[in-house]
């Protein structure tokens, strides 16, 4: 829950990965299989030699520099810039405000995220159900949702601790007289996770 699209996400985390592992077993194949090695070494001059050939094809007006350096470039600074947005966006998408009210003559209230992930925290806690769990509170199209995680006990049901999970957040909607919009996520054993454990205000 961020603001990066997950499938760019994903897309380039891939891309990334698919790269690495090529460049790594071509590496790791000239390094120990000798008729890759030969090869390789066979094919470089000629690599080496069309390259030259291009470049010296492609002048750039008089300049004695080929413009295709200046075009590897430009796409490297793109992708450069790409990646640091990518990174930048990152973590993005938490919050420290949960519910504000809207300014009265008399002021605003305010309540801060960490105080209903503590009080969530704490009633989970002590769930012999659970072997752990989590809260934060993300933004989400300008509305704040709070993010519960739990993991729990071998021989407990998903949909118990769901259940659970939901239990809690309805007190807490008690406490604080409003419905808090939350996102539920239970793993246990092979690390199973309901989707539709998702409320809306």
């Amino acid at each position: 829950m961020n603001s990066t699209n997950r499938g760019a996400n994903r897309a380039v985390i891939l891309l990334a990965g698919l790269l690495l592992l090529v460049v790594g077993l071509a590496g790791l194949a000239v390094g120990a299989l000798p008729t890759v090695r030969s090869g390789f070494t066979d094919q470089a001059p000629g690599v080496l030699g069309t390259v030259t050939d291009a470049l010296k094809a492609t002048p750039l007006a008089g300049t004695g520099h080929s413009w295709l350096w200046i075009a590897a470039a430009a796409v490297a600074a793109v992708f450069i810039v790409l990646f640091v947005v990518f990174i930048a966006r990152q973590g993005r998408g938490h919050t420290r405000e949960l519910l504000a009210q809207t300014p009265t003559e008399h002021g605003r209230t305010v309540v801060d995220g960490s105080v209903a992930e503590q009080l969530l925290q704490d009633a989970l806690s002590s769930r012999p159900e659970l072997v752990g769990s989590h809260v934060s509170t993300y933004a989400v199209k300008g509305t704040s949702v709070l993010k519960v995680s739990v993991s729990c006990r071998r021989g407990v049901s998903p949909a118990d601790a769901k259940d659970l999970v939901e239990e809690q957040l309805l007190a807490l909607d008690a406490l604080l007289g409003t419905s808090v919009p939350a996102l539920i996520q239970v793993s246990g054993g092979f690390r199973v996770r309901t989707a539709g454990a998702t409320r809306l205000a």
